[in-house]
């Protein structure tokens, strides 16, 4: 792993030496503009857990269901997203956008897909994506899928200082018929559980955990869920992609554009992490208030005001803050 991303970004580093991102000396009126091939990692925490399939991550939000009588215990049964416009930019400003590698697995030349899904139980009959618990069928997953390869035109005289992703879909993309669309965004196929069934478009975002003694709705006493979810998307939208209606606008996109700066983070070493726990920080993932289990992103739903927080996205009343999952950190550390 370590090696992997020592490697990261290693053809952008050929035109940079001394100061993080930045080029060699002259200006770009002598020296030539450069392609080359990058490649992003991404890596999947819960504070200080690493995200894997079958292990409980302690803690979570504010339940007091844990061991520790601090937080929610759970196991990740999803943990997806889909990832577009990829942008560097420097420090004046300048956004310079990079070119997704369409040839690689996970990703064409418009969206990829992360799948943090560790693990599957593969043998003759079915495959099952992120078992609970392992089994000697237990194996790696195939789609598994935490680094994003693109290609950047640069100048060397910039400096890059930050780097810019968007959450989601995009809108010409994101209300075709995902049984007729390309890789990643075919279901059944990779995107298989990342669209909405109840109108046009994908979940953005599938993250979903089932915790440690099951789910309690305060105002049902008959009430049980083992799975709590946060299911990002569009919402509003007045399309069905089944019948060959065009989409229009959706009152509540609710794709995120994520800015990072990079900091003092060595080139090499820059990688960039979602954490679940920052995300989860004022949820209580025992209980559920009501509409649907966690956040789906329905309007009125009352778990989704702290979730929508937490990705920088506006909600009901409450306007856009500055979002808190995503940050750029040392890929080298282990």
């Amino acid at each position: 792993m370590k090696n992997r991303i020592k490697h990261t970004l290693s053809a952008l580093a050929v035109i940079s030496t001394g100061t993080l991102l930045t080029a060699c000396g002259g200006s770009s009126s002598t020296d030539s503009v450069s392609s080359v091939s990058v490649s992003i990692p991404f890596q999947a925490v819960a504070g200080d857990q690493t995200i894997k399939c079958g292990e409980t991550i302690t803690g979570l939000g504010t339940g007091s269901s844990s061991e520790t009588g601090v937080g929610t215990d759970a196991k990740i049964y999803n943990f997806r997203m889909f990832v577009h416009d990829i942008t560097l930019i420097t420090d004046q400003g300048i956004e310079i956008p990079a070119v997704l590698d369409e040839t690689q697995d996970g990703q064409n030349a418009d969206v990829a897909l992360l799948d943090f899904r560790d693990t599957a139980d593969i043998d003759d009959v079915s495959t099952e994506i992120c078992p609970q618990t392992t089994s000697d069928t237990t194996s790696v997953n195939p789609n598994y899928k935490d680094t994003i390869t693109a290609s950047v035109t640069i100048d060397p005289a910039y400096t890059i200082s930050h780097v810019q992703f968007t959450l989601g879909v995009p809108f010409d993309l994101n209300h075709d018929d995902p049984s007729a669309a390309d890789e990643p965004l075919r279901s059944p196929g990779l995107a298989t559980g990342m669209t909405w069934n109840w109108q046009g478009g994908y979940k953005f975002v599938g993250f979903d955990v089932r915790p440690v003694g099951g789910i309690t709705r305060p105002s049902d006493d008959t009430f049980t869920s083992n799975q709590w979810n946060i299911h990002l998307g569009s919402t509003g939208c007045e399309v069905d992609p089944t019948d060959g209606s065009e989409a229009t606008e959706c009152l509540a996109p609710n794709r995120p554009t994520i800015t990072l700066p990079i900091g003092s983070v060595a080139l090499d070493d820059i990688a960039i992490q979602v954490d679940y726990a920052a995300l989860v920080a004022d949820s209580n993932l025992s209980q559920d208030e009501g509409v649907k289990v966690g956040c789906m992103s329905f309007t009125g739903d009352p778990e989704c005001e702290e979730i929508f927080e937490k990705f920088g996205l506006p909600w009901g009343d409450n306007e856009a803050v500055e979002q808190t999952v995503f940050s750029v950190v040392d890929g080298s550390i282990n």
